[in-house]
């Protein structure tokens, strides 16, 4: 007698290893393509990024492991755990750009097996095994994950305590004692410890709002079906809650505590009020956005997978009809994605990296919906019906990659010392990749569909990383850093203005002087001592129009990779895009 249909095509799924441990080195392989090949390229970019690979840089040279430093002063901004990570990073490796990214990139392979075994526990093998590779090849974590940033590290934490707590908290208790609980208690309070020590108390607060409503209505369900012991679940959530917050409290709380002994409590004021406080709720750090802000945000975090949310269509469908019910992992997931989602869109400062924790359950909910959808085909041996919402959503992830592919070959103007040929070549790569994600879905062989889009987010990965972000050789920030060290940056003073905004202390290895107007770019040219100065070609013409004599050295051609536009890949123009940056001096040079 044959097998059940499902078991066959479980057998026959190209992406459904025969054992857990085949499925973890394959994500783990896949995470070293998408996340740590290429690490060290391109450049500290001119972005948030430069802040924590010069912090820890500094950190492993001054020997302050308590309080971060940049540009030689504090930064108060951000808790210390992620700069830790960076300056252990330096001292196993050296300092370099592929050193401050480690953390980072690790971070998102933790990501990458917690959605699994989320995936796995909750689920079944082929749904955890398909969110973790949708994790691991999704746009918005590949990007992070290649940045010297702490906000992978960040939805790592929430990721783990939020999941650890469901676990304890929310899940059905088993009958008699259960000693695991007590360790997810422990393994959840390590993680938000974690979260708060990576960038505050978001790292309590996004997990408690997912968690205290379902685990108030677990114990309300409890205390109805046990009328004459009602106190019971409220008591026993409370006593776990307390060891959560416990264990939390332990860790999280002494660098606190030094840093307010040392630096008194207007720190505690700086951080949690100024720092938290105002930029969750005021203009202050970022300009208000939208409501509906998040909703292309996280559409483009998932791609090339954002595509496949168009077989939630029917499940929305029937719910709406009142033709089935969620499940409680549903519900526990849809609470996972919704409250973060929506204490963000509620807040005044948001920004595209802060939605990053809720992927995770996004991922998980969409690797179920496309692992059911292919698993209702007949096996290879007959005909399969094709089914025509993964034919459509494959359609679009494919034309995505196609049209990154065309928008690679419009940029070229601007990919300075990078060979057209090259260009082309990254060009051709993603558009075959594109078109075959496309002939998969629309095929008989659309259980091939998850396969084809692994790799092309895999080649548009490298195709980024190899062609678009980085070029051959020393990169404009790298060539302004040499010009400072032979124009004497080691004893002269050098100021920067507008350009290189972040990033050059790390390349020179020295504090410089942050200009903030013209009016101090023209004061600090007019010293009576040598200064050095950096600043764009027109900035240094508005300064001799109003007299000030400045003498060039050199200059390098300046695109900012780190804060490349929709609008500069859809209508490059080398004429506005591309800015040339001028090294002067106020004394004629010798």
């Amino acid at each position: 007698m044959s097998p059940p249909r499902r078991q066959r095509v479980a057998a026959n799924s190209v992406y459904n290893p025969s054992v857990p441990s085949a499925r973890v080195t394959l994500l783990v392989l896949l995470c070293v393509l998408t996340f740590f090949v290429g690490l060290g390229r391109p450049a500290i970019t001119d972005s948030d990024e430069a802040f924590y690979a010069q912090a820890a840089h500094e950190m492993v040279e001054g020997g302050d492991w308590l309080t971060p430093h940049y540009n030689g002063q504090f930064r108060f901004e951000k808790p210390v755990l992620y700069y830790w990570f960076v300056a252990l990073a330096y001292l196993a490796t050296g300092v370099g750009e592929m050193a401050a990214r480690l953390p980072s990139a690790l971070a998102g392979l933790v990501l990458v097996l917690t959605t699994y075994a989320c995936g796995r526990r909750w689920y079944d093998e082929t749904t955890g095994f398909l969110a973790g590779a949708i994790t691991a090849t999704s746009f918005g974590y590949v990007a992070v994950a290649r940045q010297a940033l702490p906000d992978l590290a960040l939805a790592a934490f929430i990721t783990l305590g939020t999941w650890a707590a469901l676990v304890a908290l929310v899940t059905p208790r088993p009958v008699g004692p259960d000693p695991q609980r007590r360790w997810w208690l422990l393994g959840a309070g390590a993680a938000l410890a974690g979260a708060v020590l990576t960038k505050g108390p978001v790292g309590v607060v996004l997990p408690a709002i997912v968690v205290g409503p379902l685990a108030l209505w677990r114990c309300w369900s409890e205390r109805a079906s046990r009328p004459g012991d009602a106190k019971e679940p409220l008591v026993r959530l409370a006593l776990d809650v307390g060891l959560l917050t416990l264990a939390c409290l332990l860790l999280a709380v002494p660098w606190f505590a030094a840093m307010t002994t040392t630096h008194g409590v207007a720190y505690l004021e700086r951080f949690f009020i100024d720092e938290n406080v105002q930029r969750f709720a005021t203009i202050r750090y970022n300009a208000p956005r939208p409501l509906w802000y998040y909703l292309p945000i996280v559409a483009g975090g998932l791609l090339p997978w954002s595509p496949f949310m168009l077989v939630w269509w029917q499940p929305i469908r029937r719910l709406a009809q009142r033709a089935r019910h969620l499940r409680p992992v549903e519900i526990w997931l849809a609470v996972w994605t919704l409250m973060p989602w929506l204490f963000y869109t509620l807040s005044t400062g948001k920004q595209p990296r802060y939605i990053l924790p809720v992927l995770p359950p996004l991922a998980i909910l969409l690797a179920r919906a496309v692992s059911r959808r292919l698993a209702g085909q007949d096996p290879p041996e007959q005909k399969p019906p094709r089914d025509h919402l993964l034919a459509a959503a494959g359609a679009i992830s494919g034309s995505v990659l196609v049209l990154l592919g065309v928008l690679l070959y419009r940029a070229q103007p601007l990919l300075l010392g990078v060979s057209p040929a090259m260009v082309l070549v990254g060009s051709v790569l993603l558009a075959v990749s594109g078109l075959g994600v496309s002939l998969v879905a629309f095929s008989a062989r659309q259980r091939l569909i998850p396969v084809a889009v692994v790799i092309g987010s895999v080649l548009a990965t490298l195709t980024a990383q190899y062609i678009t972000l980085s070029r051959p050789g020393a990169e404009p920030v790298q060539e302004m850093s040499a010009l400072l060290r032979a124009a004497g940056a080691e004893t002269i003073p050098y100021g920067r203005y507008r350009v290189f905004v972040r990033n050059l202390v790390f390349y020179t290895g020295r504090p410089h002087v942050d200009l903030s107007s013209q009016e101090q770019v023209q004061a600090f040219l007019e010293s009576s001592e040598p200064v050095l100065c950096v600043l764009a070609e027109e900035d240094l013409r508005l300064a001799r129009a109003h007299g000030v004599t400045a003498h060039e050295l050199g200059r390098v051609e300046y695109l900012n990779t780190g804060s490349l536009t929709i609008r500069t890949l859809v209508w490059p123009d080398s004429s506005t895009d591309l800015e040339t940056v001028v090294l002067v001096t106020n004394r004629p040079p010798p």
